[in-house]
């Protein structure tokens, strides 16, 4: 078998069979295997490609003697009668023409022509089903007979006006990615002069669309082009104005382009039912519960569907009760589904309401009359169990409806439900707590970047759904003992209920899936695998779904040996990994589109400013010698290229961190295709991981990260000298890449190949430091890097001449760092450094420091000693009350006596400290106390140990202390100490000074005392 050359790499295929995700094929280019690898000849080849790929141009505008002017208004007029269908058409598809700025300046100014994206587009904002993942398939809306079908897989045609004024030389286009006014025409700019050549070359002119004033349709589905998921009220504003020209097939059809993008949100999904209903429309109403009802578990849609069901099926003229049966059934489910939610009381409510305008009456002897009973009390009961708003009152009915029938029997039922009703209750009041200031109605949006605005509320919503998750995973309700079914069933629903509002937030959908997997029950296992497929759906670009995915199926795949088993786990493997990059990699190309539009609009709007005034005159004096001399003010030139500087820096950021997303994807799956195929072959149905790389570097927008995890796979796990090339090969194509140098530094000193690993160091150092590209510091923290591992080398293992010429150097370049740090650093140890211990030659070395606090005799300021005693002294298990101290109860201790709050009372069972357990617990008390002798003392008697709430007589001098005087062996204790000082007070006396340092007037205590004794007082 030949060698495997890590430079031989294949030409990306589209086509080949791990592929049903289609890329950007890359124009072939020289067979040189350089060219292969550079990734700045990619980058180029990418932006080229997609430049090529924009067919839409826009409208030339007319101009006179070199300069842009505006056209005759009747020629506009006729060019807007030309192209204007007839009005029969004016409700049609989207495509049969461009209507996005087309409107009549006539009577009919407030007709709107179809303008939405085609179907293509649609369908663009969808993503496939990931490895048999359910994914909601969107209808094609229906389009008119007149307009011409387009085959979905053939690329969306350029219809095209023309003006019989213009002799055809006006001509829009209509494509799948840019849809275009009809009647729009570029604005010229304000300025009547010219613009000068330089400026209006400083980047490449994007053709963007420009809409009239009046032309609303077209600026809201620009917004929504732009920025679909983010920019809500675009969507809502271009439904909203369709309904209010009545153009109810328009708004459907942005509903269905809408849904595809966000098809959780409940509230569109009612506002949509309600506008069929208005309009009767049965048909479309009941497709609308059939596509989002089961799916999701919200209030308001499934109140709004029993609302349908009652329309439908009036209980009036009912004879055999089939109606009423059918709404009965819906309650059942209803309930069943989100009758747990915080705001079902209301449905509760409709549910008995519904049970008692059945036919019997409560009360009665009939069989319907015991069937109604029945029915309402099951009602009730599951109703008082649940924590919702209309619980009380439910409550309240309840226990009138069985006391009301018989007092016995109902005493009997309100005393077994009452548990369950306390328990919700208590419940109650701790989840509305925990869901104060949940929005529950807005839209799913994107989770702003750390730092950006907006950030914070997105984190308080983030943090109150998970304080609701943490709070019914804490069994509030006392669900896991009696029923763990309908503990597990509240925990999903609001798992549900959160990745409905967060969903394009992985975390969340990441933590749901996991507690689910983590009930290791077949059930929760596919309600987890449900989560994460609907999660990748909504967030195809996050790596951590992904990964979670991919671990599972990893997990799951059988074991074995053979290459056909090797060869199904791999394709079971891979769509997932190819549909997390298909995503990036588009996340890519809209990035570099909307760097491209942003610099445009910079530049279209110097470009519209009056031209600059070049007799300005200069700032007066000089600069540099007059400090507070404004500073000059920069030129229109200078203003372009700095905000053209921010638009391109703020994306070039943005592109590496991409950049580095996908490199860390691509190296996840290297590991995960060795460990199912091993090594495999590149151009083999058991690719491995050499596959995987071999597919990854003609796609581009690799980090270093990827080869060198390539070549330690092929050094670790296979001693491979392939690894050698791939390390070389990589050297070529990051070579002032510290990190990359650094492990291939590493790679050779571990083979013992001292003088490659010294040859990489000088010449990485050598591009560093030559790179004009780089500022200083940035060299300078590239260099440390591999100058500190390097230094440890040397100083470990090298001559001291290698030693000095590197410390040398490092000096050098970091001049303001101390020369002992690099000299230490030379003989230092993992754990220890000799040079920074300190030894301890003399006792003199380690004397304490002063402390400022001094005794009452001591000269100076000092603070005022406690007296409160110290914490754990005997004294401490004795406790004032009105009527003297009290010795605390080992069993219950003493309450405070200051407590306003009423004890609650309990009934006492059987005392645990009687018989001989408990005076030996009783002994073994008072023996640990001072001064007891074996539990023997005088006064209370040892044997009775401790008293609940003894009185303590107070210590008569040092006679009663060793005269076992006290309770229950406590006379050993000494005199006693007072009660402790408030805190304030403590607070206080602590910072007043002493006494003696009082140097003012002086008082005399007795005779203030006597004078406040003679004070007259009122009512005296």
């Amino acid at each position: 078998m030949a060698d495997y050359d890590p430079a031989d790499a294949a030409p990306y295929d589209p086509t080949a069979p791990a592929a049903e995700y289609q890329y950007q094929q890359e124009p072939a280019g020289d067979e040189d295997d350089e060219d292969d690898y550079d990734p700045s000849s990619l980058e180029n080849e990418d932006s080229e490609a997609n430049a090529q790929s924009s067919t839409a141009q826009p409208a030339k505008p007319k101009t006179v003697g070199g300069f842009i002017v505006e056209d005759d208004e009747e020629d506009e007029d006729q060019q807007q009668d030309a192209a204007m269908p007839p009005s029969s058409q004016l409700n049609g598809t989207a495509g049969a023409h461009s209507g996005l700025g087309a409107a009549a300046v006539s009577d009919a100014q407030n007709t709107v022509i179809a303008s939405e994206p085609s179907q293509e587009d649609a369908s663009a904002t969808s993503t496939a089903p990931v490895n048999g993942s359910s994914s909601r398939v969107v209808p094609a809306p229906v389009s008119d007979t007149s307009s011409t079908s387009v085959p979905a897989s053939a690329p969306a045609p350029a219809f095209s006006l023309q003006s019989p004024t213009d002799q055809g030389k006006q001509q829009v286009s209509t494509t799948a990615s840019a849809v275009q006014s009809a009647t729009a025409t570029p604005q010229p700019p304000v300025a009547s002069t010219p613009v000068p050549a330089q400026a209006a070359s400083a980047v490449p002119q994007t053709p963007t669309t420009q809409r009239l004033p009046h032309d609303k349709v077209g600026q809201l589905e620009d917004r929504i082009k732009e920025d679909p998921k983010a920019d809500t009220e675009a969507w809502r504003a271009l439904i909203r104005h369709y309904r209010e020209k009545g153009q109810l097939d328009q708004a459907r059809k942005v509903y269905e382009r809408f849904f595809a993008v966000f098809p959780s949100a409940a509230q569109m999904w009612v506002e949509w039912a309600q506008m069929e209903l208005e309009e009767n429309n049965l048909s479309g109403v009941e497709q609308i519960f059939n596509r989002s009802l089961l799916s999701l578990p919200n209030v308001d849609m499934w109140s709004t569907y029993l609302d349908y069901l009652r329309r439908i099926h009036p209980l009036i003229g009912d004879p055999d009760g089939t109606k009423r049966s059918i709404i009965s059934q819906a309650f059942e489910l209803l309930l069943d589904t989100v009758g747990l939610d915080p705001d079902a009381g209301r449905l509760w409510r409709d549910y008995i309401d519904f049970i008692k305008g059945g036919p019997g009456s409560i009360g009665g002897t009939g069989w319907q009359d015991a069937q109604k009973m029945d029915l309402l009390r099951r009602a009730y009961q599951k109703a008082v169990r649940m924590p919702h708003g209309e619980l009380t009152k439910l409550w309240k009915e309840y226990d009138n409806f069985e006391l009301g029938i018989n007092k016995a029997n109902g005493r009997k039922f309100l005393q077994e439900q009452s548990p369950h009703y306390m328990t919700a209750r208590t419940a109650l009041t701790q989840l509305m707590n925990k869901i104060e200031g949940l929005d529950r109605a807005a839209l799913p949006r994107l989770p702003p970047l750390y730092g950006s605005a907006g950030e914070d509320e997105f984190g308080t919503q983030v943090e109150k759904w998970r304080d609701w998750l943490s709070w019914e995973k804490e069994d509030p309700l006392v669900l896991k003992d009696e029923d763990m079914a309908a503990y597990r069933k509240r925990a999903v629903y609001v798992y549900k209920q959160a990745t409905m509002q967060l969903r394009f937030y992985p975390g969340i959908w990441f933590e749901a899936a996991s507690w689910c997997f983590e009930q290791n029950t077949e059930e929760m296992t596919k309600q987890g695998e449900d989560f994460m497929d609907r999660g990748i759906e909504a967030c195809p670009e996050s790596v951590l779904l992904t990964l979670k995915k991919a671990d599972r199926v990893e997990t799951s795949l059988e074991k074995s040996n053979e290459d056909e088993v090797a060869i199904r786990n791999g394709e079971k493997l891979d769509p997932i990994y190819e549909h997390c990059l298909t995503a990036l990699y588009s996340l890519r190309d809209r990035m570099i589109e909307r760097m491209n539009k942003d610099s445009a609009k910079v530049q279209e709007y110097f470009n519209s400013l009056p031209p600059e005034d070049t007799d300005m005159p200069a700032a007066s004096g000089n600069s540099s010698d007059d400090e507070d001399a404004p500073p000059k003010p920069q030129t229109r030139a200078q203003q372009l290229d700095a905000q053209l500087k921010t638009v391109k820096t703020t994306s070039l950021q943005q592109q590496d961190t991409l950049k580095r997303t996908i490199s860390y994807l691509w190296v996840a799956k290297m590991r995960a295709f060795r460990r199912i195929q091993g090594q495999g072959q590149p151009k083999g149905a058991k690719k491995g991981f050499r596959g995987v790389f071999a597919e990854a570097r003609p796609r581009g927008q690799l980090t270093s990260e990827v080869y060198i995890a390539s070549a330690l796979m092929e050094w670790v796990c296979y001693q491979d000298r392939a690894a050698e090339k791939i390390f070389e090969r990589g050297l070529k194509l990051f070579p002032t890449d510290e990190v990359f140098a650094l492990e291939y530094i590493k790679h050779l000193v571990s083979n013992n190949d001292d003088t490659n690993a010294r040859a990489v160091f000088e010449t990485t150092i050598t591009k560093i430091v030559k790179a004009t590209e780089q500022d200083l510091p940035k060299q300078r923290q590239k260099c440390r890097v591999l100058m500190g591992y390097m230094h440890n080398f040397e100083a470990n293992y090298g001559d001291l001449d290698k030693i000095h010429k590197l410390e040398k150097r490092m000096g050098e370049m970091f001049a303001d760092e101390p020369e002992v740090a690099r000299f230490g650093d030379r003989y230092a140890l993992p754990s220890f450094d000799a040079m920074a211990a300190q030894l301890v030659i003399s006792p003199t070395q380690i004397q304490p420091k002063p402390t400022t606090q001094q005794p009452f005799g001591g000269q100076g300021q000092g603070f005022v000693p406690s007296i409160e005693h110290q914490a754990g002294s005997p004294a401490s298990n004795i406790r004032l009350g009105p009527n003297g101290p009290y010795v605390a109860s080992p069993k219950r201790p003493l309450e405070d006596s200051d407590s306003e709050a009423p004890a609650r009372k309990f009934q006492r069972g059987e005392s645990p400290l009687k018989g001989a357990a408990g005076r030996r617990l009783q002994n073994h008390s008072i023996s640990s106390l001072p001064g007891s002798s074996g539990g023997a003392g005088g006064g209370g008697g040892g044997d009775r140990g401790f008293v609940t709430k003894n009185y303590v007589p107070p210590s008569s001098g040092p006679g009663a202390a060793g005269a076992g005087a006290g309770i229950g062996g406590l006379g050993g204790m000494g005199p006693q100490h007072p009660a402790p000082l408030p805190y304030e007070i403590h607070q206080l006396l602590s910072v007043l000074p002493h006494a003696r340092t009082y140097q003012s007037t002086v008082f005399d205590a007795g005779k203030i005392v006597e004078l406040l004794r003679g004070l007259p007082l009122p009512g005296k």
